[in-house]
């Protein structure tokens, strides 16, 4: 909003910032060209309003097109402006499913004490199938290495003061 009053202010002269704007803030080629090509055409438009030029055909064209580009560039950059801020938010690639540890706590090591089950061989036939469970795109990155590593370390390190606190 600042930068069109800026440019209706300044009769155009300023046109040349709300183009520069939209380049950086969009950063495509075709911003950058339509704001090189819109400097130039500025430059341009000022040179005939020199005092040399007063009362000829050349000034009156030249505030005319100065003008005229300043109507354009105020529109174009409301637009642009508009839309760039309420265009929704590109969702992120979904990253592929990941078991999760439940809770937070990587899954128990087997120690030599500690006996698993094996999986049945047969599956239960009387078993209801489970829904798919639809891959959420906003979930965080699975946990590195060192954060398990972290989390193990502190689960063994609650195990031990649980030990001394039974004593």
């Amino acid at each position: 909003m600042l930068l069109t009053v800026l440019v209706v202010v300044s009769l155009g002269l300023l046109a040349w910032v709300a183009t520069l704007r939209i380049a950086i803030m969009r950063r495509t080629g075709r911003d950058w060209a339509l704001f090189w090509a819109q400097l130039v055409l500025n430059v341009a438009c000022v040179i005939p309003l020199e005092q040399r030029f007063a009362d000829t055909w050349m000034n009156t064209a030249g505030m005319i097109v100065l003008l005229v580009q300043m109507v354009a560039v105020v529109c174009y950059y409301l637009i642009v402006d508009t839309r760039h801020h309420h265009a929704p938010a590109p969702l992120p690639a979904a990253p592929a499913p990941v078991p999760g540890y439940g809770y937070g706590y990587p899954p128990a090591h087997p120690g030599p004490a500690t006996t698993v089950p094996s999986p049945s061989p047969h599956p239960n036939p009387y078993a209801q199938p489970q829904p798919q469970q639809a891959v959420n795109p906003y979930a965080q990155t699975p946990p590195s290495p060192r954060i398990d590593q972290v989390r193990a370390e502190l689960d063994e390190l609650s195990d031990l003061l649980r030990k001394e606190e039974d004593r």
